[in-house]
């Protein structure tokens, strides 16, 4: 998983296939009912802003929406040669439509405790996030910016793109592309795919598979196995 951002990514992908917003002057808007999701997730492994961790790590998210802003809180086990115990995590954000697009603000504070003192243990990452619906196929894209890792001050820039469709009835797939330019650090691509099923109205299950390649002199590959479920509460 890459940011534990993946459980947020299950919350939502029921949704994603259509841009829905809504207008700020509708007498109704901010008494619209609140609602709450939580997923929890299981890797095989992970790598979190270009450290590789050395055990399985498991995650639980929650996340929320009321109107058109949404909000969140994720952590998610950490172990690595840094002394990392968890990656905690608190996202805000709004979402408007623009015609058929529907584009997503999000700035994100991340904590990792137990970092070792000469490491850097908190960044603020930003995200814009536009998507759009093609004859059934749901597409997004985004930029990201990150002020920090977890192991030195070193600013990020990143691009993501994503598909996803319905494969069949209560199912759908998703594939998504992710690099990263990292300033004095190692570049990278994530390539993720997965598929989506909805158990029930409230309940859903995934499993994905992510490979994590470096852009270095090492080139450096790391497959990953996720399954995940998730609950509107």
């Amino acid at each position: 998983m890459r940011y534990l951002l993946y459980t947020s990514f299950l919350a939502l992908l029921p949704g994603m296939a259509q841009a829905q917003g809504s207008n700020p002057g509708d007498p109704d808007y901010w008494q619209k009912p609140a609602s709450l999701r939580a997923s929890i997730s299981l890797s095989t492994s992970a790598v979190i802003n270009g450290v590789i961790m050395k055990k399985p790590q498991l995650g639980l998210n929650l996340s929320g929406e009321k109107a058109d802003a949404f909000y969140g809180a994720s952590i998610s086990t950490v172990d690595n040669n840094l002394g990392s115990d968890s990656q905690d995590q608190l996202y805000a954000g709004y979402r408007q439509s623009l015609g058929k697009v529907q584009i997503r603000y999000q700035a994100s504070y991340r904590a990792y405790p137990g970092t070792l003192d000469q490491y850097t243990d908190s960044s603020l990452v930003y995200q814009v996030t536009a998507s759009r619906s093609f004859f059934g196929v749901g597409t997004s894209l985004s930029a990201e910016y990150s002020d920090a890792d977890f192991a030195n001050v070193r600013k990020s820039y990143g691009v993501n793109g994503s598909v996803s469709h319905g494969l069949m009835k209560n199912m759908s797939g998703w594939m998504s592309l992710s690099y990263h330019k990292q300033w004095g650090g190692v570049d990278s691509l994530n390539t993720n795919i997965g598929l989506w099923y909805q158990v029930t109205p409230k309940m859903g299950l995934s499993a994905s598979v992510n490979n994590w390649h470096a852009y270095a002199s090492w080139n450096r590959d790391r497959p990953t196995l996720s399954v995940g479920i998730s609950r509107t509460l």
